[in-house]
């Protein structure tokens, strides 16, 4: 699909060749050797029926002067860059990602958007701004309004998206979000009737619709809804797992307020096949303490991996209870952190490496991670909050490294 415009980026004004195939749009200024831009590095794509505007490295690129072929560009980049880019962070979860598109609402500006919902996630992308995940699990209700056409996310901390004009489809809109939070809800009723035994089936139930995967709630919270729940975690599933004696001490070092707890849906692509454990041991124990605090072997349960967030006023400590290779990770203080950690605990392909791996490193077999690590808000914002990770050699060093002094981020 070729035809010429006139270019405006930054260091050149002036006329331009373009081509778009599947994977990038070819740019050709003239007097200027070809650029391709890649369609899933696109931090964004907007325009009318006669321009396109694109976000590349947060900068401006507008293409005008197009004729006739303004709105076909357009729609058709607009077609291959939401799927592209969601894929690029890494966004695109279980199930197909049905599309829809409509009016989004938010902050009280609207626009139009696009939007792919999969099982565990709704990505949508507004004219001219990177995709924006909305994570089901972080919902707290859907409304479904049928004489106004609208229907309106209320995540738990009461911030409300609303989608309107869905052309026709809103019923369809609606129900599909909810069989899909329903299907949370039953996988969470499944984890906890596998993980917690001991806890009375009401609480269970109570539970599978508050504590869906990937939402991290404070302990009290969770005692609340389901009373018991503490009595029961420390009998039957934090009893079970590789990582007990630290949560152990995890739960007696946090200040009160500051112990959340979450799950994630599967450990698939948190432990790829090929990764090495962070957590083998670099050295023999060097003195018998150690050596009896020595960490247990075996690559734990990979099943609704258990997390848990601890704070104290200088920082926070994030540890999968569940899986031995898993380093503890620290993150400098901050309100904001349990609900960066429910978004990196929802995220469909979450990765480690992308949550701690400067950017520059994010090179050759890791490149898949960088965009990720670069422009999703939430990750960047815990990038941003991470101090560093204790290695676990034993347990009695682990204990050593928890009373050390929080490095700044």
């Amino acid at each position: 699909m070729p035809g010429t415009c006139w270019l405006v980026r930054a260091g050149f004004s002036g006329r331009c060749a373009w081509a778009l195939d599947d994977e990038a749009l070819l740019l050709t200024p003239e007097g200027h050797p070809p650029e391709a831009y890649p369609v899933r590095e696109l931090q964004g794509v907007g325009g009318d029926e006669y321009t396109v505007g694109l976000v590349v490295d947060s900068q401006t690129v507008a293409l005008s002067r197009l004729g006739a072929d303004g709105s076909t560009l357009r729609e058709r980049l607009a077609r291959l860059w939401l799927p592209a880019r969601t894929q690029a962070l890494r966004l695109a979860g279980s199930g197909d990602g049905a599309p829809f598109a409509g009016a989004v609402t938010a902050g009280g500006a609207t626009f139009p958007f696009r939007a792919l919902l999969f099982d565990d996630v709704l990505v949508f992308a507004t004219p001219g701004r990177d995709v924006q995940p909305l994570f089901l699990a972080l919902l707290a209700d859907v409304a479904h309004d049928r004489p106004a056409y609208r229907v309106t996310a209320t995540g738990w901390d009461g911030a409300a998206t609303v989608f309107s004009k869905l052309a026709g489809q809103t019923d369809a809109f609606a129900a599909a979000l909810a069989d899909r939070r329903a299907g949370l809800a039953a996988e969470a009723a499944a984890a906890l009737a596998s993980h917690l035994p001991a806890l009375p089936l009401g609480g269970r139930a109570a539970l599978s619709a508050a504590w869906p995967p990937g939402r991290m709630m404070e302990l009290s919270e969770l005692e609340r809804v389901a009373p018991g729940f503490t009595r029961a975690l420390a009998s039957s599933w934090l009893a079970m797992l590789p990582r007990k004696a630290q949560g152990e001490t995890l739960l007696a070092w946090a200040t009160a307020g500051k112990v959340f707890l979450g799950y994630s849906r599967s450990a698939a692509d948190q432990v790829p096949a090929q990764a090495p454990a962070e957590d083998a041991p670099e050295a023999p124990p060097a003195s018998s303490d150690e050596a009896e605090g020595a960490e247990a072997s075996g690559p734990g349960d990979p099943t609704a991996p258990l997390w848990l967030l601890a704070g104290r006023d200088d920082g926070w400590l994030l540890e999968c209870l569940s899986l031995a290779d898993h380093a503890t990770y620290r993150f400098a203080a901050g309100e904001q952190v349990p609900g960066l950690v429910s978004q990196l605990l929802c995220a469909p392909q979450f990765s480690r490496t992308a949550l701690y791996q400067p950017l520059e490193e994010l090179v050759g077999d890791q490149a898949e991670f960088a965009p990720a690590a670069r422009d999703l808000p939430f990750l960047g914002a815990l990038r941003a909050r991470f101090t560093g990770r204790m290695i676990h050699t034993s347990v009695a060093a682990w204990k050593r490294a928890l009373d050390s002094p929080f490095p700044r981020a």
